[in-house]
């Protein structure tokens, strides 16, 4: 499901569906921002395990406190 491999397409890997993480905003609220993209996810599992890529990538940091999302770049 994260990463493609010889059983799931690229296509129905999360990599695939990190262009859509990307929004017009710098900072957003995680359940906005959810709201924002969820048609590009089948489930909110999807949806956490790219927060997470994004976030090992350190193009995004989350502020649980606040429960937002600031975009690095």
């Amino acid at each position: 499901m994260i990463t493609p491999n010889k059983f799931i397409s690229f296509d129905q890997s999360v990599l695939a569906k990190l262009p859509a993480m990307r929004i017009g905003q710098k900072t957003i609220g995680i359940r906005d921002l959810y709201m924002t993209v969820s048609g590009a996810f089948e489930s909110v599992d999807e949806f956490m395990y790219a927060l997470d890529v994004l976030y090992i990538l350190n193009e995004v940091n989350v502020n649980f406190d606040l429960r937002t999302v600031t975009y690095v770049n």
